[in-house]
């Protein structure tokens, strides 16, 4: 049996994960990306703070949600995530979404009228998915990509209260990628989705043809990702790590096309290449 030192140490570990850490990182990151690329400056001390704030605690809120939501189909898919293994009660965690959503709104709506609308309406989207949309398919990967997309629009609106061709491009390429990571996703959570009632496009239309388009939108990034250099609002510093982030899409998408099965390990790498554009974007906007 675990000691009481040890259960509250995996407890805790417990509630940060089901924040999904690196997610919410990556959506801070985009976020003074799109600030940055939008005003070529970065934010003041208390506005990066709050941006901050915002990003990870409204991302953190929502994947809160999917886990409450999703906890039957985790008992299949991933029994380790927190609330299927027992670390956490449901109660728990919806006491904790409600105070990361509410610390995410009061942040944003700090910043100004601007940047709370369009938190709001992207954290409504994400609750939207996480409620109703997920069991639609394709509708509600189109969704979850705007959210991905997001946080580029909120950088861009918080330093400017507009959103330029350059920040447009790179939320289009960010959408795009994550769209086919969504629906590579579903191969690998077939079982559990299909217990559920969720209508993925691997459900209705079979595992192959879910990697072909998965394949098919992240390509469609991947050929649009010069444009930035193209049109003169990037840098060519922007090259090397998109150049990298393209390979690493083909490499992936080359695995997933002749082994559908990969999905559970594809879509970690789409992770990656992701990162490593937003690393390219936030480099490409130095000038």
């Amino acid at each position: 049996m675990l000691g009481h030192e040890s259960l509250k140490h995996l407890r805790l570990k417990g509630f940060v994960r089901i924040t999904r850490p690196f997610n919410g990182l990556m959506m801070v990151f985009a976020v003074y990306v799109g600030y940055y690329v939008q005003s070529s400056r970065v934010p003041e001390p208390l506005e990066g703070l709050l941006a901050t704030v915002t990003a990870y605690a409204l991302s953190a809120s929502s994947m809160v949600v999917n886990d409450i939501i999703d906890r039957e189909i985790d008992t299949v898919n991933n029994p380790s995530r927190p609330i299927p293994s027992g670390l956490i009660k449901v109660s728990e965690a919806l006491i904790l979404s409600f105070l990361l959503g509410a610390a995410g709104i009061v942040s944003s709506a700090i910043l100004g009228h601007m940047t709370l609308i369009v938190a709001a309406f992207f954290y409504s989207l994400a609750l939207l998915y996480n409620t109703i949309l997920k069991r639609t398919g394709l509708l509600g990967n189109v969704a979850v990509s705007a959210t991905i997309a997001a946080p580029y629009i909120y950088g861009a609106v918080l330093s400017e209260e507009a959103v330029d061709i350059s920040v447009a491009i790179i939320a289009t390429m960010s959408f795009l990628a994550g769209m086919g990571r969504e629906i590579v996703k579903g191969i690998s959570d077939v079982e559990g989705d299909r217990r559920r009632g969720v209508m993925t496009f691997a459900i209705t239309h079979g595992e192959r043809a879910a990697a072909r388009l998965g394949a098919a939108l992240v390509f469609t990034a991947v050929a649009i990702s010069p444009l930035p250099v193209a049109i003169g609002a990037m840098s060519p510093l922007y090259i090397p790590p998109v150049l990298a982030a393209d390979i690493g899409f083909t490499y992936s998408n080359i695995r997933l096309l002749r082994d559908p099965s990969r999905s559970s390990k594809i879509k970690g790498e789409y992770l990656l290449w992701m990162f490593t554009g937003l690393v390219g974007f936030l480099l490409g906007a130095y000038k």
